[in-house]
């Protein structure tokens, strides 16, 4: 399926294991779409859509929009749809957004609003 986020129907392959993370830093507002072959911390806000093999949304993190990925952690807060074959969000996670997932950890206190489709 494409849609104007991206190929939802493929994860990004996995990243290379001497891959250096990407940083966008808490002060970093993206408006647009982001893409990377590599990890990717984003403690700033993306307006529309991220994507790479490994994303952790940090605490001060924030996408409206999508976020794609291989693994996808969430400490912050997303807004609209995630599309990861393992999705983690942790307690101070916020998600009101669409899910679909392979697995997916919902921790005591994280806040989810929306659906979830298995994708296994």
């Amino acid at each position: 399926m494409k849609t104007p986020d991206g190929d939802l129907d493929r994860w990004p392959d996995p990243a290379d294991a001497n891959t250096r993370r990407s940083v966008l830093a808490q002060d970093l507002v993206v408006e647009g779409d982001a893409t990377s072959s590599g990890p990717v911390d984003v403690h700033g806000k993306i307006i529309g859509s991220m994507r790479a093999p490994d994303t952790v949304i940090g605490g001060s993190g924030r996408v409206e929009g999508s976020a794609v990925a291989n693994d996808l952690s969430v400490l912050g807060a997303v807004s609209r749809m995630i599309s990861a074959r393992n999705v983690r969000l942790a307690p101070s996670a916020v998600v009101h957004a669409d899910i679909s997932h392979e697995r997916i950890a919902v921790e005591a206190g994280a806040e989810l609003e929306g659906s979830l489709q298995s994708r296994a």
